[in-house]
This record gives structure tokens, C-alpha cells and sequence, in this order.
């Protein structure tokens, strides 16, 4: 899936939506996904060009897998972020900085509207892999230096603080090595 760093792409939407608020952003966005040929319809063409298969989903992320690429699609439904496009990519920087075993790209938009754009990621698929045991979570974190919190899921450091850390959100491959796919991420102010 390539490196941690932001695309140019990511980079180029960023940079327009800094200051704007949340609700303004999204027209603004969906002028820049036409201007730059990154609306993409994850129901629609899209999806069908690359034989997607619609894939387990939570209260965060519709998913898709293409399965000849070995990769997965997220398109934040920007629950967690109140609408926020701006939060979302702040996320995802701080997801790839902590877990860059599998680290997320931007791709592009899904439009339900010019006013509703939700941002879509591509992410590698792994496969082969089964649910890790709490006690290698707790192992992976610790050695990544966060501390284990008194609630379930829950990791801090001196920067952020994470939750959901939760065997149903953090897979293990036959070699033993974690790969977290899912987590809340929320930086210490």
C-alpha cells in the first residue's frame, strides 16, 4: 500500500479545508473531488469497475474488498467526527504514525451530495489471519509504548490516547505479527 505519508492528493485537500468550519467544508470538497476526478461511487461504478464485495461495517467505516488487489475499502462515514473531513484525515495520520504495519491511503470521495461527502480509504487486505488474544494486544501496545488503561480497548501514551483496542479490532497472521484495522484515536491537548 506504499508508505505512512499523506498523498499529494491528501495533502492538496487538507490544506484547502484547514480553518474552514465543518459544514462548509463539504461543498468545498466536492468542488475540489470534481476538479481533481476523485468523487468515486462506492454503490455505483466504482465499485462494480473492481468487482468489490461488500465486506463487514461498523458505526465508522462502510467497507468494500476487492478481492483480486487484496484490498480493502473504507469510506468514513464521519460519525465520530460530526461531520468533520478535516478530523477524519487528522486520524487517519495519527492511525498510520502509531500502526504503520498497514497503514491507509486516501482515495477519494463518495458524494451522497454536494453538502454530504464522505472520504474513502484503501487499506491492504489480510488474510490468513485470526482474532488476537487480549494478551498479545496487550504485548503489541506496550511495546509500541503505550500503557494499558482500566477500561477494555482503552491504550495512552504521552500523545493519544486510543480505544476500541479490542480483539474483534486487531488481527494476528500466522507469523505472529499484529495488525490493529481498527481504532478510535484521540490526541492528548
Amino acid at each position: 500500500m506504499g508508505n505512512q505519508a499523506p498523498s499529494a492528493d491528501a495533502r492538496g485537500i487538507r490544506e484547502i479545508l484547514k480553518g474552514i468550519n465543518r459544514y462548509d467544508q463539504h461543498p468545498i470538497a466536492y468542488q475540489w473531488a470534481l476538479d481533481n476526478d476523485k468523487l468515486i461511487d462506492m454503490f455505483g461504478t466504482f465499485a462494480k469497475e473492481r468487482h468489490l464485495i461488500v465486506f463487514q461495517s461498523g458505526n465508522e467505516n462502510e467497507n468494500w474488498i476487492d478481492p483480486y488487489l487484496n484490498i480493502i475499502y473504507k469510506m468514513n462515514i464521519l460519525t465520530h467526527t460530526g461531520g468533520d473531513i478535516l478530523k477524519v484525515f487528522e486520524k487517519i495520520d495519527a492511525y498510520n504514525e502509531i500502526f504503520a504495519e498497514i497503514p491507509m491511503r486516501f482515495v477519494g470521495f463518495h458524494a451522497m451530495s454536494s453538502q454530504n461527502l464522505y472520504p474513502v480509504f484503501a487499506q491492504q487486505f489480510i488474510s490468513q489471519v485470526s482474532f488476537a488474544q487480549q494478551n498479545m494486544i496487550d504485548d503489541y501496545m506496550c511495546s509500541k509504548g503505550f500503557v494499558k488503561g482500566t477500561k477494555e480497548g482503552f491504550y495512552f501514551n504521552d500523545k493519544y490516547e486510543l480505544s476500541d483496542i479490542k480483539p474483534k479490532n486487531v488481527l494476528c497472521a500466522e507469523d505472529g505479527t499484529i495488525f490493529v484495522i481498527d481504532a478510535e484515536i484521540r490526541l492528548k491537548w
